[in-house]
């Protein structure tokens, strides 16, 4: 009797363990090394911004850093970092503040919050096709209807002869490609770096008949704003 009793408590233990560990949760299944986070790390991007009026397009090119300042907890007891944003003009210019964001990274989700203004980037797992509202914590505000999707995970992405093995890309709000509108929003991360690329085109083209210059479909931009950031530098400061 004592043997069984013994053998009974000693399976218990086994599928005990068992069940522990089976709950733990796997960084690779979640993806969380798409977005890795850790004070003093950085990210120099070289942004190339275009704004049009009129079917006239006027660029800037400069750089622009993404320091990781410090870390706190919220309060939700929730672990967060807050962000530096600098600006340059070149590689040979000095580094301008120019705005501080947060960002709080749980098992579930990362949330930047700018200007007083919470975006959901990411959700976790990580899977091709999952949909979530970005503005969901904005729910008051006119603009709260961008649906972000992922696509192309576990995917090679290549920008400016930059090769990169496993990324994800987020697909912001519902692209749209026609006579009359070109809207294309998206951020690509890379495993084990973070954002490598992010795209914001959205321009709005000529719906009139009346004028020569500006008929329908002639690709006549009557405004927008197209703006790339290329990952080309990253590390940790400490």
């Amino acid at each position: 009797m004592k043997k069984a009793l013994l053998l009974l408590a000693f399976v218990a233990a086994v599928f005990e363990g068992c069940t522990e560990s089976s709950i733990e949760p796997d960084p690779q299944f979640f993806g969380y090394e798409y977005y890795p986070i850790a004070v003093g790390d950085y990210k120099i991007y070289e942004v190339t911004d275009t704004k049009y009026q009129n079917n006239v397009g006027v660029t800037e090119h400069f750089q622009l850093r993404e320091r990781v300042d410090t870390s706190f907890l919220d309060q939700t007891n929730t672990l967060s970092y807050k962000i530096i944003r600098s600006i340059r003009q070149d590689a040979n210019s000095n580094w301008l503040d120019d705005s501080v964001m947060v960002v709080t990274k749980s098992d579930n989700s990362l949330i930047l919050m700018k200007d007083n203004r919470k975006r959901i980037k990411l959700i976790f797992p990580v899977e091709n096709g999952k949909q979530w509202n970005a503005d969901a914590f904005n729910a008051n505000e006119a603009e709260s209807k961008d649906e972000f999707y992922y696509s192309d995970v576990a995917q090679p992405f290549t920008v400016n002869d930059q090769p990169y093995d496993t990324t994800v890309t987020v697909v912001q709000g519902i692209p749209a490609n026609n006579i009359v509108k070109l809207d294309d929003k998206k951020e690509v991360y890379a495993k084990n770096i973070g954002m490598v690329y992010r795209l914001f085109k959205r321009l709005s083209y000529c719906n009139q008949t009346e004028s020569s210059e500006c008929d329908l479909g002639s690709g006549y931009i009557i405004d927008g704003h197209e703006r790339q950031e290329v990952l080309i530098s990253y590390g940790n400061l400490r």
